[in-house]
């Protein structure tokens, strides 16, 4: 069979799936069929998942089956290049065992194909038309978990936690700012390392340490995955509600791949809601954000610099209303050389969903935004965010943005969403327009 072909008739299999994704109005959605005598189990899992496996055979077949099936359709036109139009689906497929003393594993495949690749550009493999506007959403298969896992907590009596994974696995710290898996795009970001979290015993406290030593981007198996010698360690302590504060130290060396993104960066994070009463389910909560970071080459980057980032957000939110978030990130240079970066963060969440800056320019970048979010009619939640951007050095202009997105749960396992961003270029910068409607089913 051809390789189209075959990417053909994936993409049918899954838009069949995903069609029948809503629960008949006799079937529970968070419960699969019985098993046996009667019992019900929720959805994925082959047995109870609150009892411990009796032996190898019975942690080996009685886990979870994980199934998440995306179909997106993605517009996208920039200056200097010809529109673009991206009808990708993304098939995930996993399973994990059940736990024996402790002891676990999880093996995850993922798949994106499309209908027709030559209507967009990905230049990261060189996939589709170099002279339309970039998607960045080849197509392919490669395996994106495979991990063991070590997590005594069904047979530990303390305070004490341990989380401890090997092998390829998803990381996400924080908001994802600095270390991510930047899961809006199809392939998702995942890490090669050895990963250990733990309180200590210490009911507030969390610490987590990893080694990674490749990095598996979202351009598929063909793309770029450098390897590594990076130490990620993030440490926070929950002071009060009011108050949490994290330190984090991530060490990035890359070898010949990418080594312009070594790099040392050190910061401190604080975070907390305000005005949040447990007792009250409608007033008004406030939670706010402060992030400090310095930054540095390390490694084998051939530019040496340095530069800060700072960052500060208030949200207010008015449950089954709204909310309203302000926010401002800076992101420094040195001297017009080099600026501060984010290699493993989730940066299509910040800075605008254009993407125009997923790589800060040279310059530096500050940007200002308001955004406001409403509970709509019938179940749909939307929101509208509006970016002013500025260089670092210089303060000059580079533009403005406008993001708009809307979404519903259909149910507990199926979900529907459309996006919208138009960026509007100053200077050097280009104009980009990019629209999105999507579906998700998983469990």
């Amino acid at each position: 069979m051809k390789r189209s072909h075959f990417y053909r008739a994936a993409l049918l299999v899954s838009l069949a799936s995903s069609a029948l994704a809503e629960p008949t109005p006799e079937s529970n959605a968070d419960d699969q069929a019985p098993i046996e005598q009667g019992e019900r189990f929720p959805l994925g899992w082959l047995s109870d998942p609150d009892e411990p496996a009796d032996d190898l055979f019975d942690a080996l077949t009685s886990g979870k089956i994980h199934l998440d099936n995306r179909l997106r359709f993605e517009h996208a036109n920039t200056t200097g290049s010809r529109s673009s139009a991206a009808v990708t689906n993304r098939l995930r497929l996993g399973y994990e065992s059940k736990p024996i003393e402790g002891f676990s594993g999880f093996i995850e495949m993922e798949n994106v194909s499309t209908f027709d690749g030559d209507r967009y550009f990905v230049p990261a493999t060189g996939d589709g038309d170099p002279t339309r506007t970039v998607i960045a959403d080849p197509i392919g298969t490669e395996i994106n978990q495979a991990y063991l896992r070590y997590n005594p907590k069904h047979f530990n009596d303390s305070d004490l936690s341990l989380d401890l994974r090997a092998g390829r696995q998803r990381i996400i710290l924080d908001d994802s700012r600095f270390v991510g898996n930047v899961g809006w795009r199809q392939f998702e970001q995942t890490y090669d390392a050895v990963s250990i979290r733990t309180n200590f015993g210490l009911e507030r406290f969390s610490a987590f340490y990893a080694y990674i030593w490749g990095v598996q981007r979202i351009f598929g198996p063909d793309g770029l995955n450098p390897e590594s010698e990076s130490h990620i360690i993030n440490t926070s302590y929950r002071v009060a509600p009011e108050l949490s504060v994290t330190a984090f130290s991530y060490l990035l060396d890359f070898k010949s791949d990418l080594p312009a993104n070594s790099s040392d960066t050190y910061g401190i994070r604080f975070s907390g809601k305000l005005f949040d009463d447990p007792n009250e389910t409608d007033d008004t909560i406030a939670e706010y954000e402060l992030t400090y970071a310095n930054q540095s080459d390390a490694g084998r980057n051939p530019t040496s610099y340095d530069a800060d980032f700072y960052a500060a957000q208030l949200k207010l939110t008015q449950p089954n209303l709204g909310y309203l978030v302000a926010g401002y990130q800076f992101l420094g240079s040195d001297n017009g050389v080099f600026a501060f970066r984010f290699p493993l963060g989730t940066n299509h969440k910040f800075q605008g969903f254009a993407d125009n800056f997923l790589t800060t320019p040279a310059g530096g970048l500050q940007d200002l935004y308001f955004g406001i979010g409403a509970d709509l009619p019938w179940g749909i939640k939307g929101g509208v965010t509006y970016h002013q951007f500025w260089s670092d050095q210089g303060s000059n202009d580079l533009g403005y943005e406008i993001d708009v997105v809307a979404s519903k749960e259909l149910s507990p396992n199926w979900s529907v969403l459309a996006k919208y961003a138009y960026f509007d270029g100053d200077r050097t910068q280009p104009d980009i327009e990019r629209v999105w409607f999507m579906t998700t089913f998983k469990f």
